[in-house]
């Protein structure tokens, strides 16, 4: 089994895990614990943190619950190459996402959530592995 697919399969389940943590703080109410740097109430509060009235951690742990599940595929030997397509468009996707919600919180929101921009760069590390493994897929 490939180093690629196994560093897609761990980025997918951390980023799942941390977006589970956001999605609760959003419906608790509670605070996220943001270790002494402040802009997590900030963004949290802010009117970006839901989109068509869903919160944005919720669309982000859905985005890495279907990551998670294509990643667990791929690490079958004889995983099908749809599996692949299907995680490099949710990585993509959500890479593209992530960027946006980073331009929000540093130019509209002026205020930066750590937990958000470790989910954001976890998506990004994930849309890369799966670049790779695409470019070293055959008849790539």
């Amino acid at each position: 089994m490939s180093v690629r697919r196994r560093s897609a399969f761990a980025l997918a389940v951390v980023g799942s895990a941390i977006s589970a943590y956001l999605t609760w703080v959003h419906y608790s109410g509670q605070l996220a614990l943001c270790l002494g740097v402040g802009g997590c109430e900030t963004v949290q509060a802010s009117q970006y943190a839901e989109l068509a009235g869903w919160p944005v951690a919720l669309i982000g742990l859905a985005a890495f619950v279907a990551a998670t599940t294509l990643a667990t595929l791929r690490l079958r030997a004889d995983a099908p190459v749809w599996t692949l397509t299907a995680l490099f468009g949710i990585t993509l996707a959500g890479t593209i996402f992530a960027a946006y919600l980073t331009g929000l919180e540093v130019f509209v929101i002026h205020a930066i959530c750590p937990w958000c921009e470790v989910v954001d760069s976890t998506m990004a590390a994930l849309f890369v592995v799966t670049l790779f493994e695409l470019r070293a897929a055959p008849g790539a």
